[in-house]
């Protein structure tokens, strides 16, 4: 079966076609990625998409967005679009069509992708559990969070909005940006700081003066730019504290790392505070200090866990 597939961030939308045969994804064409500032909503970009691929789209569909998905509209935080899923049908010219969580669609990729799409990053070099609990995080617009179960019974995938629990400072420095953000928003979730937008958030801290967007802060950190080393560190810190935290909440017995900020992070992980700070949990650290953690390296995780969300749930 040809489905078309959708991974839609509070940045880009992300499309494609997918091939599914005897409940697996055997094939994921290349993607069509839009802003999702330039339409008005996911109507507009689903034309757009079949615009450029010349062609009629399927009329069977899986979408991963970044939102709750309850049931409702899915509202997203960090982006005007709305999806209705009432809606989908009428507006997109579908006949079946799967609805996830943008990382409900990251779990599931986890759980279908080869092993030839997993990195050994930290903690013992062992494959993710086959049983149990794993923790699946990536930070990109905002930071998404989930948990893969693989049981007895078959595989369940919990779609949490855990990033937005509260950031918890560990020392002087984060509880003064900590504040800094409380007083700004009213309060401070951890995706405030990891993020995207949180190394901003860090580096304007220290140095108000530096009105620089996101992305250039980006690149000057990744280039090694002095100014922003601080920084960088206190991120990657942070990042540690909170997979670890979040890995303890899910009981997990693996960690799957995401995205592309990942992706490009993957060289500068190993040697900074993220693992110290993944592991310090107090009278837990030896059971913390049996978690793998990979990264995964697929170039097009959500879609391909949205394909294979879409394979699990209409599996014949």
């Amino acid at each position: 079966m040809r489905i078309a597939v959708a991974d839609i961030g509070g940045t880009n939308a992300r499309f494609a076609l997918a091939e599914i045969v005897d409940g697996r994804v055997v094939a994921l064409e290349d993607p069509v990625i839009l802003r999702a500032a330039d339409y008005g909503g996911l109507p507009q970009a689903w034309k757009e998409f079949a615009a450029r691929i010349g062609g009629a789209l399927p009329g069977h569909a899986a979408f991963g967005v970044a939102g709750p998905v309850t049931g409702g509209p899915v509202r997203f935080v960090n982006s005007r679009w709305v999806v209705e899923p009432d809606r989908l049908c009428e507006d997109l010219g579908l006949e079946v069509f799967t609805l996830v969580n943008d990382f409900g669609a990251m779990a599931h990729a986890v759980h279908a992708l080869g092993p030839e799409y997993f990195t050994h990053l930290l903690g013992p070099d062992v494959p993710l559990p086959s049983s149990g609990a794993i923790s699946v995080i990536g930070p990109g617009t905002g930071l998404g969070v989930a948990a893969l179960v693989r049981g007895k019974r078959g595989v369940t995938v919990l779609e949490t909005e855990g990033s937005h629990i509260h950031f918890a400072p560990l020392d002087f420095d984060e509880r003064r940006l900590c504040d800094a953000i409380v007083a700004r928003f009213g309060r401070c979730a951890v995706e405030r700081v990891v993020s995207g937008p949180g190394l901003g958030e860090i580096a304007r801290f220290f140095n108000p003066a530096d009105l620089r967007e996101d992305a250039a802060l980006w690149a000057a950190a990744e280039a090694g730019e002095p100014g922003l080393a601080q920084a960088l560190a206190i991120w990657l810190s942070c990042f540690g504290a909170a997979a670890g935290d979040l890995s303890l909440a899910h009981g997990s017995l693996g960690v799957a790392l995401t995205g592309g900020l990942t992706n490009r992070l993957r060289g500068q992980l190993p040697g900074s505070g993220f693992h110290s700070r993944f592991l310090e949990k107090g009278r837990y650290r030896d059971r913390m200090a049996t978690i793998p953690i990979k990264l995964v390296t697929h170039p097009q995780p959500g879609l391909f866990g949205a394909a294979a969300a879409y394979a699990q749930e209409h599996a014949s």
